[in-house]
């Protein structure tokens, strides 16, 4: 075998190797345990008018946002440090607020080599852009559900936003703590921030989110 072949066999078998030690990307698992008995249903913030909740960080498995995007390989993950903050107006259900702001950089796809790839530049360039921020202007009642109209700032830019949710009721989770029950999904398109598209890379990123809030004491 001649020089030339010899580097060809190599670049391909670097190639090769490189294909499947990465393409084995992984999924990462959850960590949510919800709490799924006697929950009081509500179709209505009223009775928790006055009052203001958070996620409770000490217990990872109260709360969570996850992601997904199609791609040529379909990426899973989910963002494992954030903060909730829902406060409700002591006059009316729809001037309740809402803020949230995640940290780029607990990013979780199960793959340390794909979530750094997300970090840089290309996707959320965590090193100039660290936090992903949600702060809502107002809420309105549309049938059992209700939609929070906002601002998303990722990535320098801030868009409008609106999203669906549910409040599934209040109960007392595994360790006796009352606590008041949301989930919902929304999608955006990466490229509206700033990303720039890829061709094995899908543009719309699914995230859908349940947290269990504990009330936060005046």
């Amino acid at each position: 075998m001649n020089k030339k072949n010899s580097i060809v066999v190599v670049v391909i078998f670097a190639f090769l190797v490189s294909f499947l030690t990465l393409g084995n990307w992984g999924e990462p698992i959850s960590k949510l345990e919800k709490t799924t008995e006697n929950i009081t249903q509500l179709d209505n913030f009223e009775t928790l008018l006055g009052t203001t909740w958070e996620n409770n960080k000490e217990d990872p498995s109260s709360a969570e946002i996850s992601f997904y995007i199609d791609g040529l390989k379909d990426t899973k993950g989910f963002f494992e440090d954030f903060e909730i903050l829902f406060k409700v107006s002591e006059n009316s259900p729809e001037d309740a607020k809402i803020k949230v702001s995640i940290d780029v950089s607990s990013i979780n796809t199960d793959n340390s080599t794909r979530d750094k790839a997300l970090m840089e530049s290309d996707f959320f360039y965590t090193e100039k852009f660290p936090l992903i921020e949600f702060y809502s202007k107002n809420l309105k009642k549309n049938e059992d559900e209700f939609i929070a109209n906002g601002l998303l700032n990722m990535m320098g830019k801030r868009n409008q936003l609106s999203f669906n949710f549910k409040h599934s009721g209040i109960t007392k989770n595994k360790k006796g703590i009352k606590v008041a029950i949301f989930e919902g999904e929304l999608e955006i398109d990466r490229t509206d921030f700033g990303m720039d598209p890829v061709t094995s890379v899908g543009n719309i990123v699914k995230i859908n989110f349940y947290c269990e809030l504990i009330e936060k004491l005046k």
